[in-house]
């Protein structure tokens, strides 16, 4: 499973410094600092106490030794200055040259406390990475002559991983697969999605008809949520003959992407989510070889552009016919994110399955089978 996530908390280094808006504090700073030294040189002014403004305005554009070593030489300065403006050691000198270390020591902190904050920030973004790949592990890139791609976007900047779910599981009739989506956010949804995944896994493996997994599924869903928590999921059987059989409890349809057309899976009598409903009906399909099936969540169909629009997923399977199938998922993403404007509201997760030619059995292997 590759994310398609970018990290908006990188650590700041010598490359932010080169930030335009960087620039144009360390220019100010530097500016504010220099115009109260040339003032204070002058005769009858005295504006020793300001030359702490200089490593304030810095402390924003520099890490913290270098906003250490400015406002050393800041408080040296404003030492050396009682030479020239006749005041050194009086009461007047002592007191701008305390407000000047006060000035350099908030500027420290001012370095200090937000690199702490991202060196949590990056601790915590690394224990979600280890949550995500073990809520989520990596899809089979070819699993029983059935070929998955899956990519997962949290819509929460400081996390990895949110409610959405997906799992897929080979077993002695075939491949099931599941995709959902928990209500609500957070820690909680992430508590729920485990409990499916695990019901799923398990059940997967133990019964024999895709509406008994979802059943199962529904049941723990059942012992764990609260009153007002549900899941919305769909389970897929996929058979090695190519036959498809589906039970959405509450969840979209998948798409049909062929060589020549686009179709939805239309589901024969949904059921409500899991949570509120135990009973699932099964909707059977077919597919063909070369035929590529989409399964999403809410944060494909519901992201919006500038003007409250959806985004138009059916207008866009083009985009999921054709070259690799790791390629497939990205190009979609990247028109969802030019949709939206790269604000996603939601959390997104999309699994792509192609079903694939059978492997060709050489005669001599055939014959050795035999």
């Amino acid at each position: 499973m590759r994310s398609a996530r970018t990290n908006p908390a990188a650590p700041a280094g010598a490359d932010a410094v080169g930030d335009p808006e960087n620039v144009r504090l360390l220019i100010a700073g530097t500016a504010v600092l220099v115009l109260a030294l040339v003032v204070d040189l002058g005769p009858g002014v005295a504006l020793t106490g300001y030359f702490g403004l200089g490593p304030l305005i810095l402390a924003a554009a520099c890490p913290p030794l270098i906003t250490a070593g400015i406002g050393d030489l800041t408080v040296a300065m404003a030492i050396i200055s009682g030479i020239w403006d006749h005041r050194f050691g009086t009461q007047a000198h002592i007191a701008a040259i305390i407000l000047v270390l006060a000035q350099s020591a908030i500027a420290v902190y001012i370095c200090v406390y937000p690199e702490r904050q991202r060196s949590k920030l990056h601790r915590v973004q690394a224990v979600a990475e280890v949550a995500q790949r073990a809520l989520l592990p990596a899809v089979p890139g070819q699993l029983d002559g059935t070929g998955f791609a899956a990519r997962y976007l949290s819509a929460t900047q400081e996390a990895s991983v949110g409610g959405d779910l997906y799992e897929v599981v080979s077993t002695s009739n075939g491949i099931r697969v599941i995709i959902g989506d928990v209500r609500g956010k957070g820690l909680p949804a992430v508590r729920l999605a485990s409990v499916v995944l695990g019901a799923f896994r398990e059940a997967a493996v133990t019964w024999l008809d895709p509406e008994q997994v979802t059943a199962a599924c529904a049941r723990a869903v059942g012992r764990e949520a609260g009153p007002e928590d549900f899941v919305t999921a769909l389970v897929l059987d996929i058979h090695p003959d190519g036959r498809l059989g589906m039970c959405s409890a509450g969840h979209h349809p998948p798409r049909l992407v062929s060589a020549d057309r686009s179709s939805t899976l239309e589901l024969r009598s949904p059921s409500p989510p899991l949570g509120l409903a135990e009973r699932f009906t099964v909707t059977t399909a077919q597919w063909e070889v070369g035929d590529r099936l989409l399964l999403f969540t809410d944060g494909l169909i519901e992201a919006r552009d500038s003007q409250g629009r959806f985004f138009p997923l059916d207008d866009h399977l083009e985009l999921v016919r054709g070259g690799g199938q790791e390629e497939a998922p990205d190009r979609l993403i990247s028109a969802l994110s030019t949709h939206a404007g790269g604000a996603l509201h939601d959390d997104l997760a999309v699994l792509l399955a192609e079903r694939q030619p059978a492997p060709i059995v050489a005669p001599t292997a055939r014959a050795a089978a035999d």
